[in-house]
This record gives structure tokens, C-alpha cells and sequence, in this order.
């Protein structure tokens, strides 16, 4: 999408949302954080967080089953209740306040570690896929490395900031995918990576419902199951995947964090084949180790949905729920 193309219609629900985040966009930083990081310390703050629309329950229940499984001591436990709220509150408002930051407002909200990693992989014409997850505030990763001067093309379930009418920098395009990685989407994103560009995916989310070709794992007794949209598009562009991370830290700071790479394995098997099922495998077991590292650092961070179709395994303390 181009910024210049006129920016779409919000239902009812998310133009109130959007609406609400530009007007507190306009609050100077300092305040704005500040007071949010207070209400997201006290037991009325976050029931007025989640009341106006920032969190969804199921974003708390997972929260709340993860922390139970890790079994997290009182403190920490407190601590990282208060990152699901500051995620919640503050990743729609810098969505918001990001288009109209000058470079050097930018260059004091944000910082980037591991940019160079991308730079190397331009410089020699490799294709890139940009990791990311739900993770932080993941809204903020690749339009934060856009501004950063990485050519991104960025695909996301809809494009809050053409629903927000705000203009977007040239190296940021947003692909809308919705619920589905439809043909369509993943032959435009081919395209792109086949031409030496980069494309950001999302690779942790749930799918809806279990599929026999999805991937599995176990993380502390959750059954979790990884689509296979990134790793598929890595083996068929040979593109390299750099799992990435985008987080809020104790100053206010956006962080954006690129890991080292994950390459795909060469040549690919050929598709359908078992060979092809177990690198694909080989693929999203290197990115979810990855990913499962950073959960244990900073579980808080982690914002996983339930998934009613199949179940969270017993664990000491707690009964058989549905899984995140």
C-alpha cells in the first residue's frame, strides 16, 4: 500500500480505538508515560486499561496461565503483570505518535540493535525475512526499522496506520493478510523476496484450529502449534530469517532487537515430500527456540490468545484449561 492511496474506513470498534490513541498521541512523552506506568502498577489503572478497549481477555487469561506454568515468584510476578499493561496501553499510542516524530524525536524513542545484520545481507543481494512475533510491541518492529532506513514490506493481519490516515515512511508498505495467508499474499511476498527485498512475517501465531501440518512444541507443559507460512517462504525464496524483537524498556524506549540469522537449508527438498516437511521442521524449531528464549527473559512480553480447540497440558498447581 502507498501512503498517498486513501486511507480506509475503520469499523465501529477499531475507529474508536484508533481515535482514542491519536488523542493521547498528543500528551508529551515524559507525562504520557509517566502516569500510564502508574495505572498499569494499580489494580484500577488496569481495569481501566482493559475497559477502554487496550487488552482482550484472552490476552490476560494466557498471561496468566503462562505465569502460573513458570511458576514466577511474587515480584517478578508483579513485574511482568505490569509489561502485559504497559504493551497493552502504549503500543497503539507510539503506533499513533510515530508518523509525527521528527528524525530526531525518533532517533530518542527508539534505538536498534543488530540493524547491521540486515545491512550485510542487502549488500550481498540475499533476500530477507524479518521475524517477528507477538512479542512486545510488535505493531512498532517493522515500521521502526522503516524509519531506520530498512525497505520492509510488512504483512499484518490490517494496516492501522492507513485506518489512522496517517502517512507512512517510503520504505514502509503494509500488506493487509487478514485471518489467512491466502495464495495471493504469499505469491506478492515471493516476489519481493525473489527480487532481494525484505519481508516481515509474523512466526509464532496460533492457528485457529489444529492442523495436521502445523509444527509443535511445549513450552513449560503449553502445547503450542506454529504455522508454517515463514519457514515456507524462506525455503522457497532462500530467503534468511532474522528473528526479531520490538520492546518497551524501563525509560520509555522502544528497543528493536535482529538476532542472528536462521538460513534455510540448501538445496530445499522437493515440495510435498517428507524431506521438505522435516526442514520446514528443521526451520521453525530454530526460530521458536529463538522466540522461547526471549519468554523466558521476559514472559510479560508475550502475548499469546487461547486456542478453545485443544488443551493446556496439567501442570503441578493447576487444572487441565484451554491452552493459550
Amino acid at each position: 500500500m502507498s501512503s498517498v492511496e486513501p486511507p480506509a474506513q475503520p469499523d465501529d470498534g477499531v475507529g474508536r480505538y484508533l481515535r482514542r490513541m491519536q488523542r493521547l498521541a498528543r500528551i508529551p512523552w515524559p507525562c504520557l508515560w509517566g502516569v500510564g506506568s502508574l495505572f498499569c502498577r494499580s489494580h484500577w489503572g488496569r481495569r481501566w486499561i482493559a475497559w477502554r478497549g487496550g487488552i482482550e481477555g484472552d490476552v490476560l487469561t494466557s498471561a496468566r496461565q503462562l505465569f502460573d506454568s513458570m511458576q514466577l515468584p511474587p515480584d517478578r510476578l508483579q513485574d511482568e503483570w505490569t509489561r502485559v499493561y504497559q504493551n497493552a496501553l502504549f503500543e497503539g499510542i507510539l503506533l499513533a505518535r510515530v508518523p509525527t516524530l521528527s528524525p530526531r524525536q525518533f532517533a530518542r524513542q527508539f534505538e536498534a540493535v543488530g540493524l547491521e545484520r540486515l545491512e550485510e545481507e542487502r549488500l550481498a543481494r540475499r533476500p530477507i525475512i524479518l521475524g517477528g512475533s507477538h512479542f512486545g510491541v510488535p505493531r512498532l518492529l517493522a515500521l521502526g526499522c522503516a524509519c531506520h532506513g530498512v525497505e520492509v514490506m510488512s504483512l499484518e493481519h490490517d494496516d492501522l496506520l492507513a485506518k489512522m490516515g496517517a502517512p507512512k515512511p517510503a520504505t514502509f508498505t503494509v500488506v493487509e493478510v487478514g485471518t489467512g495467508f491466502k495464495a495471493q499474499t504469499t505469491f506478492r511476498a515471493l516476489r519481493h523476496l525473489q527480487s532481494g527485498g525484505c519481508v516481515h512475517v509474523t512466526g509464532d501465531r496460533q492457528r485457529e484450529h489444529p492442523e495436521p501440518r502445523s509444527y509443535r512444541r511445549t513450552f513449560h507443559g503449553i502445547s503450542r502449534q506454529y504455522a508454517q507460512g515463514m519457514a515456507n517462504l524462506s525455503l522457497l525464496s532462500g530467503a534468511t530469517i532474522f528473528p526479531s524483537f520490538c520492546t518497551l524498556q524501563a525509560d520509555g524506549r522502544v528497543r528493536i532487537e535482529i538476532q542472528p540469522a536462521i538460513r534455510p537449508p540448501t538445496p530445499p527438498a522437493p515440495a510435498g515430500s517428507p524431506e521438505r516437511d522435516a526442514q520446514i521442521g528443521e526451520v521453525i524449531h530454530r526460530f521458536a527456540t529463538v522466540h522461547e528464549a526471549e519468554i523466558e527473559k521476559t514472559p510479560g512480553n508475550q502475548c499469546w490468545k487461547r486456542n478453545p480447540a485443544t488443551r493446556l497440558a496439567t501442570h503441578a498447581g493447576s487444572p487441565d484449561t484451554p491452552i493459550l
